[in-house]
């Protein structure tokens, strides 16, 4: 996909902010910080890409364990999507630990209809 993604901002089809944050997003817009200044750009959706490494940090002090394995996954139930703590539940890459590789927006869609089913059963 990188490459596809530097052609398509190379030739002007995908608009990139490098260096930026966001400052806010709304129903309609993005106020992104670039280093230009403050850009409010027409927003139909957000996909929020955080990175390529979980937060480890957060998921533990959550509660979530982590397996001691050399991916660093985290522990929960692959039926329902729930950890170790009651009506706490993960989903997308994170599942995969430092395995990012292993779940994409195609195959963990699945994840949210494991997680209501699971929900409205309680």
């Amino acid at each position: 996909m990188k490459p596809d993604i530097e052609n398509r901002i190379s030739e002007g089809s995908i608009k990139a902010y490098f260096n930026s944050t966001i400052k806010a997003i709304t129903r309609d817009k993005v106020v992104i910080n670039t280093p230009e200044g403050e850009r409010t750009i027409d927003n139909d959706f957000v996909l929020a890409m955080t990175g390529y490494q979980p937060p480890f940090g957060f998921l533990k002090a959550a509660g979530i364990q982590i397996q001691d394995d050399a991916a660093h996954t985290p522990l929960y139930d692959e039926v329902t999507m729930e950890t170790s703590i009651p009506g706490m539940y993960l989903a997308g890459v994170v599942c995969g630990g430092l395995r990012t590789g292993k779940w994409f927006i195609e195959n963990s869609r699945v994840h949210a209809e494991m997680i209501m089913k699971h929900i409205t059963k309680k």
